[in-house]
């Protein structure tokens, strides 16, 4: 379902600053959180089963549109059976499922002119490609470079704030909920949650310092 949506305030924003470059571009200025469910770690081998999409303000991180789906598999043979487990995949719950060519139509204007984000965001960005080339839709345009929470994560990991840089472990640091792991529109909202957490904690500074002064420094 496709719908015009208000930004969650689960995690206040007041905190971040207005871009320090007014001239931002536009393809920097709407990012697309994106995250997608598979039946499988392999993009040449395995499918998608659920696609979301969050298309978000870059200045404010509040949501402007929204989508999820669930996807038909065609080749049910090929999938992990711990996949299917994790993301909780039945026929009866699949039974509305639509194609993916149908999904990625949808897709493609929500992704156009942004910033595509994510938590290991190259994982799903992989599954996309390949789905466009296996339905042959032209893929959106969209700037070249990826916007990853696990990176942006780093500095916490490096001066022992948390021990991975798992959703789940940076979810929990934050005191996200996620009532529902390894489902698309979930994992998408919490993701966009931690960055919105992220930034304001870039923006107050600390955690990079810190490192710097344990280090050293930059030599």
């Amino acid at each position: 379902m496709l719908l015009a949506h208000p930004a969650s305030e689960t995690t206040p924003v007041s905190g971040l600053h207005e871009p320090l470059f007014p001239g931002l571009p536009p393809h920097l200025r709407t990012l697309a959180f994106i995250d997608l469910e598979t039946t499988g770690l392999d993009a040449s081998r395995h499918e998608v089963l659920e696609v979301a999409v969050l298309r978000v303000d870059a200045r404010s991180l509040k949501v402007l549109a929204e989508y999820e789906a669930r996807v038909q598999p065609t080749r049910l043979t090929d999938a992990h059976p711990e996949a299917l487990a994790v993301c909780g995949y039945s026929d009866e719950e699949w039974r509305d499922a639509l194609p993916l060519q149908e999904v990625l139509a949808t897709v493609t204007p929500l992704l156009a002119g942004t910033l595509v984000a994510g938590h290991n965001t190259s994982f799903d960005w992989g599954f996309l490609v390949e789905g466009y080339r296996r339905t042959e839709l032209a893929m959106p345009r969209v700037d070249y470079h990826r916007l990853d929470t696990a990176s942006l994560a780093w500095p916490l990991l490096a001066t022992g704030e948390v021990e991975s840089l798992s959703l789940n472990t940076l979810a929990k640091r934050f005191g996200l909920h996620r009532p529902t792991p390894h489902r698309a529109m979930a994992d998408a909202r919490c993701t966009l949650e931690l960055a919105r957490c992220l930034a304001v904690r870039m923006a107050r500074g600390g955690h990079m310092e810190r490192l710097m002064e344990e280090s050293g420094g930059v030599s």
